[in-house]
């Protein structure tokens, strides 16, 4: 079983680590990312898919032509997650912060859960 993590962004090309994204997938197992490019009129959804194509167990890219409040672009993420992903668990965030989702992984793990 998967964790699913929700996450909407909008217009944050030059905030996406295409590298700590690649080290922080390769560092934890059973997660998986759903990021909802919320109408970024940046380059952010060409960002996404680039590492999407690396890691398209793990990574999801969905997006959405107009801006939507960060509520309703969850709510498609968590949609594309249920149709499309077995999880058993989902977190929502409307930033990727990998050290809090580092952390996150480490804690489950240490108490035997399995994401």
């Amino acid at each position: 079983m998967n964790t699913g993590i929700v996450v909407s962004l909008y217009n944050k090309e030059n905030e996406i680590d295409k590298k700590l994204i690649s080290q922080f997938l390769e560092s934890v197992k059973n997660i998986h990312i759903c990021v909802v490019n919320n109408g970024s009129t940046d380059g952010t959804l060409e960002a996404l898919n680039q590492v999407k194509a690396k890691y398209p167990d793990k990574l999801s890219v969905v997006s959405i032509r107009n801006k939507k409040g960060i509520e309703s672009a969850l709510k498609v993420g968590f949609r594309y997650l249920m149709n499309h992903v077995t999880i058993s668990k989902v977190s929502f965030s409307n930033q990727l912060n990998f050290e809090e989702l580092k952390i996150y992984s480490e804690f489950s793990n240490k108490l035997n859960l399995k994401i």
